[in-house]
């Protein structure tokens, strides 16, 4: 598949994602929470959040979930590139 299919693709995946304006609240208090965080507090946090959305999502929800953080492959640089499958190798996934 070309990068420009995979791109497309990424994008299709996410096109009925409409969070709400609490959701969005949410993510605004998170990027501040964490914008002078470490990349290492980061990846902790995450880890404990797996660990959370593992005991409150059933199998399939939480396989879906790894699934379109994967579709977002063709949108990410190199580095970028690096550090989810570095997050994914933590997570066992």
């Amino acid at each position: 598949m070309s990068k420009d299919k995979d791109i497309n693709k990424a994008i299709e995946e996410f096109s009925d994602f409409k969070p709400t304006e609490e959701q969005m609240s949410k993510f605004q208090e998170l990027a501040n929470a964490y914008s002078d965080k470490s990349e290492e507090d980061f990846f902790v946090e995450i880890i404990r959040v797996n660990e959370q959305m593992q005991k409150e999502m059933d199998s399939e929800e939480y396989e879906e979930l790894f699934e379109k953080l994967n579709s977002i492959r063709p949108l990410l640089d190199e580095e970028q590139l690096e550090k989810l499958d570095r997050l994914l190798d933590i997570l066992g996934k």
